[in-house]
């Protein structure tokens, strides 16, 4: 749209922004955005149904559950943190039934589930949020508006009656998904697949267990044209079972009074297949989470040696950038709806044990900028949220260092006032205050050597 056309537009009082009339389906603003292409609510059921969802989800749970958030007044440098304050109590203590760490669980896996979660925030008797109260994601519609982008929320009771909540008393945490930005993306929706296959093998191995033939091994006669008569069939039948049936008969030694061959019944390939799709399945369904397949039980390519490795790429590729998404959701629409509170939070990740090796360089990059003087002790304070201390403003600089000049001699710089005798010539060193003989080297000599009468010292001529 050109210049002239946004001019008549405005004329006109019509939206020349790209979030305006036309975007908003009609119904959407009566019934909700509807959010059962990307997340719909049978993804819950893969919870109590799929081993290898249950697995991930649960782990991702339990890992982001132990961060902290800690809340601050100030960013980057300037931040100063704030624990007294009712949003930091307010999330510590969300409401009278539920804990921060079962809230956090409870998160967590609505996202691996639908893509988002949601609380519900009741004010108190000053207007600010008193409770925090978790809300089931797949019952939560949105409603878009055409130029406030969300007039609210619909959420549809257990008894079926919707409760409509206005975009304040919400805060909503959803995976970005630009294919529709009002409905999250499941990160189920692309790992449904691998976790549907992986059930239907596990169904019908079950079956085969239950209606297949399942023999430990064959006997046959040893040569192929002997054959068993049913007499010889049953007594060696019931041989085998008297004789070698139970773990108290293990390794017995057996006598037939006729020849025959023992063939024991391996893994079939069929099996064998089962099997490598169960892994090829349930490494899709990890990756699909950002997760290593190797820390939650595929076995094949971890040992102790790389298990550090993988967490680290776990927590550095996936977890923590899940966890800052997180924060920032918490900055935009939690912390506004206190007066005169923290404008900052961000999750503490100095307890988790894969991250300390990034931690470690990090604090050996600060620690030459403050040998250098690039920063001080106090501007290095103010980026960990400490206050400064008295002593902190001054840089401080290694003293057995000095400039080049241009001929390429050191540069030391002139001390202030005259230097004692024996350090501007150590040659001629200042005479002892003691009273005592001063001894020079020949002196020295003639000293050491009055203690021996050959002249030697130690077998040492002196």
């Amino acid at each position: 749209m050109g210049l002239f056309d946004r001019v008549q537009a405005a004329r006109r009082n019509e939206r020349t922004w790209p979030v305006g009339q036309g975007v908003v389906l009609m119904g959407d603003e009566y019934h909700g955005h509807d959010q059962s292409e990307f997340s719909p609510e049978e993804y819950g059921d893969y919870l109590a149904t799929s081993n290898d969802v249950f697995t991930v989800v649960t782990s991702r749970a339990r890992l982001m559950s132990g961060l902290q958030l800690k809340f601050y007044r100030g960013r980057s440098a300037d931040k100063v943190e704030v624990a007294d304050h009712p949003a930091a109590e307010l999330y510590l203590r969300v409401n009278d039934f539920w804990s921060a760490e079962r809230l956090a669980r409870m998160d967590e896996i609505s996202m691996g589930l639908w893509g988002h979660t949601a609380w519900a925030i009741e004010p108190g008797a000053r207007g600010e949020p008193d409770q925090i109260w978790w809300l089931k994601p797949s019952r939560l519609k949105p409603i878009p508006h055409e130029t406030g982008y969300l007039a609210g929320f619909l959420y549809e009771s257990v008894t079926g009656e919707n409760i409509r909540f206005e975009p304040h008393e919400v805060v909503w945490f959803r995976y970005p998904n630009p294919l529709d930005e009002f409905s999250p993306l499941s990160p189920l929706a692309a790992a449904r697949l691998a976790a549907d296959t992986a059930s239907a093998m596990t169904k019908s191995n079950k079956n085969l267990f239950e209606q297949g033939l399942q023999m430990g091994g064959i006997v046959a006669p040893d040569t192929g044209n002997v054959m068993f008569s049913k007499p010889q069939a049953e007594d060696l039948e019931r041989l085998l079972d008297r004789r070698f049936k139970g773990v108290d008969k293990a390794h017995r030694w057996g006598v037939l009074r006729f020849e025959a061959k023992f063939q024991p019944m391996s893994i079939s390939p069929k099996d064998a297949e089962f099997a490598n799709g169960l892994n090829m399945s349930f490494r899709q369904v990890v990756r699909a989470y950002g997760m290593q397949p190797a820390l939650h039980g595929d076995m094949e390519h971890a040992t102790l040696s790389n298990a550090n490795v993988f967490e680290r790429v776990e927590w550095s590729r996936t977890l923590k950038p899940d966890a800052d998404l997180r924060a920032a959701e918490i900055r935009e629409q939690y912390l506004p709806r206190f007066k005169k509170g923290p404008d900052w939070c961000e999750f503490d990740f100095k307890t988790v044990p894969a991250l300390q090796e990034s931690a470690t360089e990090q604090w050996v990059r600060e620690a030459q900028a403050l040998d250098r003087g690039a920063i001080t002790i106090n501007e290095w304070r103010k980026t960990k949220g400490m206050p400064d201390v008295p002593w902190g403003d001054q840089p401080y600089m290694p003293v057995n260092k000095a400039p080049v000049k241009d001929d390429g001699s050191l540069d030391i710089p002139t001390p202030p006032g005259k230097l004692p005798d024996d350090e501007v010539n150590p040659s001629k060193p200042a005479p002892q205050v003691s009273g005592e003989k001063h001894l020079d080297h020949h002196a020295a000599r003639q000293f050491l050597a009055s203690f021996s009468a050959n002249g030697r010292v130690n077998g040492v001529k002196v």
